[in-house]
């Protein structure tokens, strides 16, 4: 299992990264975009009935959510569109995060019906889509590249402190493989990773004449801020396929399930990092 992980991952990454720092934003923005949209088509499957017909109707709604958002952000609208999504996604993760740690059973009691987890998915898929191709264009490949290596890291340091370490679970009837101390390696991984990120490139992605130990923390504190709404989007698809008695959200991706198991801390991560360095200019 492990060796197939490791084995995708390295085909998935070169042409990652690739895609991130070489595309111009309209192809990395297309490139998302199917990722997104195959993430669709996997969300599709927690409703009920999951039929092609109808699994293929909510790509399409997806399709035409993404249309929508980009045309109005090339059509002057750009600076308000991140404004005005990324608050309310904040909050989303927020609640969705204090919900997952602090009323578990009542969570998994209240099934929502399929037209709820629609309008779910097109808010959180088209959102997270928009966002990174938002930070994409504001703060460079380079960001995107950071929120990545980030996602990646902290998802792999948890589960080896996990294995390694876990006793404690962290919300045991959503996730029962999650434990405290797996996340503890993951906040562990993202201080170190920003640490040596704001030495090496100044903080916030910006070239520094000299190292600032205050903007460094900042930007420690926002990293660490981010892994932990990543694990909201981890927690969040678990609560899914809990819903609909699943393991994975698909099996495109070999040792690692669909693309949503892929990208589920992503989603969560995004606006959470965008926000961040969007106050800091805001307040500078």
């Amino acid at each position: 299992m492990l060796r197939t992980r490791v084995i995708t991952a390295a085909v998935l990454l070169p042409l990652t990264v690739a895609a991130v720092w070489y595309l111009p934003v309209t192809g990395f923005a297309l490139a998302w975009g199917a990722v997104i949209l195959l993430g669709a088509w996997e969300w599709a499957a927690f409703f009920d009935p999951a039929t092609p017909a109808a699994r293929s109707v909510f790509v399409v709604l997806v399709a035409a959510a993404l249309y929508g958002v980009w045309s109005l952000a090339t059509h002057g609208w750009g600076p308000q569109i991140d404004q005005w999504l990324v608050w309310p996604v904040a909050v989303w993760w927020l609640v969705l995060g204090v919900l997952c740690r602090s009323l578990p059973e009542t969570l998994l009691r209240v099934s929502p019906p399929p037209f709820v987890r629609a309008l779910g998915g097109i808010f959180v898929l088209t959102t997270s889509w928009a966002l990174l191709c938002s930070l994409r264009v504001n703060f460079g490949a380079i960001a995107v590249l950071y929120l990545l290596v980030l996602v990646w890291l902290a998802d792999s340091a948890a589960y080896f402190a996990g294995r390694r370490w876990g006793k404690n679970k962290l919300a045991p009837l959503i996730s029962p493989g999650k434990t405290i101390e797996g996340l503890d390696g993951a906040l562990l991984a993202g201080a170190l990773l920003a640490a040596g990120f704001a030495y090496l490139y100044g903080p916030f992605f910006e070239e520094l004449k000299e190292f600032d130990v205050m903007a460094a923390a900042d930007f420690v504190i926002l990293t660490l801020v981010t892994v932990l709404f990543s694990v909201c989007g981890d927690l969040f698809e678990s609560l899914m396929k809990r819903w609909q008695g699943v393991k994975d959200s698909g099996g495109l991706l070999p040792g690692h399930g669909g693309v949503l198991d892929r990208i589920d801390s992503l989603l969560a991560a995004t606006p959470i990092l965008y926000a961040g360095l969007m106050a800091r200019i805001f307040l500078s």
